[in-house]
């Protein structure tokens, strides 16, 4: 039929069929010829025939070639058999890409479900024979605040302006023990399900500190009452921020670390005659920092490394994790290091013993 008021449309339907309800990958890739008929029917009502159909592949696939969705020599689809195929789109996100962030966004608290329903949509080939996402969950009022805080501080980094907000600890009544911050923001880090504002601690400036020595690290479900601050002076780093940010993130052993004049590379040694344990020991340790081995020999019980880190807590936090893997002994090459970690336990003692 080929002088219908669709004739035309059903090129645009083909491809639009092919695009979203035809999958790249195997199993149950792939369509036929009825099955195409019968969709242009169903969006037209009217019925074609098959030479025009052959014929509007041919003119996809030129398409195809020409915007590069797929290779040069290769048709975008192809019959197979009886059976029409189509390759992957150049680009586009693959079925396990699609599928590796829904169960993400699933699994995160901070991040509305809704925009997986988008994802879905998009790839609906996906997401069939059943499937089932990752921890869904569905507080919705708690997704709301975090996306307005997302914007309100990205607008903030965008635009060179000072945030106020209160800070505090998370108790199950909600954020306790608050203290107003006035920051300039930099950036903002994803890490274990949870966003992290990175910021200059402008209080801390005008106590002397300098702009490297002033960044902190900030977690948003800690912020509360967070307002743009036109009052105070942007004290970041407008020119160079994305080269104060890597700098920053390459030391960082985790979102709470403080980076300043005790940043050093610090060389360790652990030991043991089992070696299961030491390789525990090892990766628990280098999980969350970058570490260099300087020897490996933990086929003979081994290994020494050097990570660069700030004596902050939750430095000493990781040494003392080591402690806790059954028959390892550790050895730290500085002296300062190993006072401060001496300190460290001792007053973990005394929290105990006067509880």
């Amino acid at each position: 039929m080929p002088n219908t008021e669709y004739s035309k449309l059903k090129l645009l339907y083909l491809y639009h069929y092919f695009r979203k309800y035809v999958k790249a990958e195997a199993p149950g890739d792939g369509t036929t010829m009825a099955d195409m008929m019968a969709y242009l029917n169903e969006m037209t009502g009217a019925e074609f025939e098959r030479k025009s159909i052959y014929s509007d592949i041919d003119r996809i696939n030129e398409f195809a070639r020409a915007v590069g969705i797929c290779d040069e020599n290769a048709p975008w689809i192809e019959l197979d058999g009886k059976t029409y195929k189509r390759g992957e789109i150049k680009g586009d996100l693959t079925y396990d890409e699609a599928r590796l962030i829904v169960d993400a966004i699933n699994a995160t608290d901070f991040i509305d479900s809704g925009l997986c329903e988008k994802i879905k949509a998009m790839y609906p080939t996906y997401f069939t024979s059943g499937y089932n996402s990752i921890v869904p969950h569905d507080d919705r009022q708690v997704q709301k605040r975090s996306m307005y805080l997302l914007n309100t501080i990205r607008t903030a980094i965008e635009d060179g302006l000072v945030l106020t907000f209160e800070y505090g600890y998370l108790v199950a009544s909600g954020i306790r023990g608050t203290s107003e911050k006035h920051v300039s923001p930099l950036g903002l880090d994803f890490k274990k399900s949870h966003y992290y504002l990175i910021a200059v601690d402008n209080a801390a400036v005008e106590a002397g500190s300098t702009k490297n020595e002033a960044i902190k690290t900030y977690r948003l479900d800690r912020m509360r009452r967070v307002n743009f601050s036109p009052s105070d002076k942007y004290v970041g780093f407008k020119g160079d921020r994305e080269d104060v940010l890597k700098r920053y993130m390459k030391t960082s052993i985790d979102a709470y670390s403080y980076k300043g004049k005790d940043d050093r590379f610090v060389t360790i040694t652990l030991s043991s005659d089992n070696e299961k344990e030491l390789l525990k020991a090892y990766t628990g340790f280098s999980e969350d920092m970058k570490t260099t081995i300087i020897s490996d020999k933990i086929s003979n019980g081994l290994i020494k490394f050097t990570v660069e880190a700030g004596l902050v807590p939750p430095f000493f936090d990781k040494l003392f994790k080591v402690c806790m893997y059954e028959g390892v002994n550790m050895a730290i090459d500085d002296e300062e290091v190993r006072n401060r970690y001496e300190q460290y336990l001792k007053k973990a003692l005394e929290v105990c013993y006067n509880s």
